[in-house]
Formats: structure tokens, C-alpha cells, sequence
């Protein structure tokens, strides 16, 4: 029985082991990109650091100096149960039901932010293995057309003309040219890899991207945030997104280089 239990462990750790390095072709091209050892990348694991009372602490005291500026109270007021229930928490009663939901969310955005650095540090070295043969110019303009609006939009906003402000940031239309062709670049080998393994979005999962990243960015609705960036966009954006989680699932974490 203690041999038969031993080889399933093996087994499964050998499975595992497999589905983190990732199956499938070690190159993928098509007619406009080229990408290889997309899968299996090497990177060193993020270090979450453990959350303290000073890191609580903090979030209380930010949180007390809007209570105090609202209520017009003296700024050293101290946190108290009666303003827990009264404003801080739907669900805490005491302060140290509280400071404890406190250290689980503070916990959450540090591993959330751990892994969004891995996704990044992975997505940089799928980036350093792909190749553009040549870019769909339709495209390219597109691309091109949505960085020089953003930057109209900057111009407006500082009341400045679009080649002043161009100017005073130390920005040319070349570097727009190259900026558009990194951004297009990242979208191609996005949807290569989507393509070939399925992680394009139904518009059922769209949605509720869509829902999600409204939320995140403090939009009202979806509308709203579709006003601000355009449902191509969007789509564009979550392909990428489930394309880089796709590939850290698959990546292999190293030792950690000593400094």
C-alpha cells in the first residue's frame, strides 16, 4: 500500500512539475511575428515581505485623518469601536477586528503586486524572444493615431499646442513611431499565443473584465470606462493580461541572485 502511495506522489509531482514548465511548440510564427521558448521562462520568485503593525498602523492613521477632517474633531482623535462600525468597516466591530481586516487586505495588494511584478519580469524576456517580420500598417496607424490623441489630450489639459508640449516634454513624433511599434508588437505576440492556446475571452469573460477593470480604475460603470479607452482597446488588454498569466503559470522560478 506505503509503495503504491509513493508512486502516485511521484506521479503527481512529476505532473506538476510538467504542467509548470508548460507543453506545446517551443517556437510559434505567423505572417507577422515570430516568438520562441515562450514557456518555461526563467525568473527569480518575488519576495512578499510580511505586514507589520507599522504598515497597519499607517493605513489606520490615513484613514483617521479624512474621518477627523469630516467630522471637524481634533487631528489626534484615536480610532474607537463606535467609528469602526460607524464608518470604517461593514463587517469589523472593534478596532482589532479591524486593524485584522486591515492586515488581510495590506497582505492581498502585497501578493497581488508580487505577482504582477512576476508577470512583467516574464512578459520582458517573451518580449527579448520574439521577432517582428513585418507590422499590418492598418494597424500601426491606429496605434500610432490613439498615442498622438493621448498626448493632444496632455496638450489640452496643460493649455499648450500639441508640438510645444511635444517639445517641452522632450518627445518626437519619431519616439511616438517607436512607441507605437512596441505597443503593437506586445499585441501580436499576445495574440499569437492566445490564438494557439485559447486564451482569447468569450464576451461573456469580457464582461466581466470588463466590470473588473472598471471597478480597479474607479469608473462608475463600464460605459464610462469605454468612453475613456476604446472596446478594441480593452480586448486588446485583456488578451494580453490572460496571455501573461498564462505564461507565468508556466514559468520556472530560480534561486535568487545574491547582491
Amino acid at each position: 500500500m506505503k509503495k503504491g502511495i509513493s508512486g502516485m506522489l511521484v506521479m503527481m509531482t512529476v505532473a506538476s512539475l510538467m504542467g509548470c514548465a508548460g507543453t506545446g511548440p517551443k517556437k510559434l510564427s505567423n505572417e507577422y511575428v515570430t516568438v520562441e521558448n515562450y514557456q518555461g521562462i526563467k525568473i527569480e520568485k518575488v519576495k512578499v515581505s510580511k505586514v507589520t503593525e507599522e504598515d497597519i498602523d499607517k493605513v489606520v492613521s490615513h484613514m483617521m485623518e479624512g474621518y477627523t477632517a469630516q467630522n471637524n474633531l481634533p487631528e489626534d482623535t484615536l480610532i474607537t469601536d463606535e467609528i469602526v462600525k460607524e464608518t470604517m468597516s461593514d463587517t469589523a466591530e472593534t478596532v482589532e477586528e479591524y486593524r485584522n481586516e486591515l492586515k488581510k487586505q495590506i497582505e492581498d495588494t502585497k501578493q497581488k503586486a508580487a505577482r504582477e511584478e512576476e508577470e512583467l519580469r516574464v512578459w520582458e524576456k517573451v518580449m527579448d524572444n520574439s521577432k517582428v517580420k513585418k507590422y499590418p500598417k492598418e494597424r500601426l496607424k491606429e496605434v500610432k493615431k490613439g498615442l498622438v490623441e493621448l498626448y493632444e489630450g496632455y496638450a489640452a489639459e496643460a493649455k499648450m499646442d500639441y508640438e510645444d508640449y511635444l517639445e517641452a516634454i522632450k518627445l518626437t513624433d519619431k519616439d511616438l513611431d517607436e512607441a507605437a511599434k512596441a505597443s503593437l508588437k506586445q499585441e501580436l505576440v499576445a495574440n499569437l499565443i492566445a490564438e494557439q492556446y485559447g486564451l482569447k475571452p468569450t464576451e461573456k469573460e469580457f464582461q466581466a473584465a470588463l466590470e473588473e477593470y472598471a471597478e480597479e480604475y474607479k469608473f462608475t460603470n463600464v460605459d464610462l470606462l469605454l468612453k475613456a479607452v476604446s472596446e478594441e482597446e480593452m480586448k486588446e488588454m485583456v488578451i494580453r493580461d490572460n496571455v501573461k498569466t498564462w505564461l507565468t503559470d508556466r514559468c520556472e522560478y530560480i534561486e535568487a541572485k545574491e547582491d
